[in-house]
């Protein structure tokens, strides 16, 4: 069976500049609600085969099947309180960490 995804991971690069980008746009205590937006939803919804995304250009999340990061971005070990940033416009993704 083939991953599948509504995002497309394969056309995008990984990235370091994104969360501080994010921050610096709309603020630190907004990008960490939005994060917590996306754990929440992870906790309520998800499972140990989901991870979930925050979508930068509408501070949307979603949830992804962890086997599709896996395969689209080559990380094999994925853990809870992990966030995968997401920003379709300028194609780039940026895994981060809530400590």
């Amino acid at each position: 069976m083939k991953n599948s995804s509504p995002f497309n991971f394969d056309e995008c690069t990984l990235s370091n500049e994104l969360w501080p980008d994010f921050i610096n746009k709309i603020g630190l205590i907004k990008a960490k609600l939005a994060v917590r937006q996306s754990l929440d939803l992870q906790r309520m919804q998800g499972s140990t085969s989901t991870l979930p995304v925050l979508i930068l250009e509408t501070c949307g999340t979603a949830l992804v099947n962890s086997n599709a990061v896996k395969t689209f971005i080559g990380l094999s070990y994925l853990d809870q309180g992990m966030v995968l940033i997401f920003s379709s416009k300028l194609k780039a993704i940026q895994l981060l960490r809530d400590n």
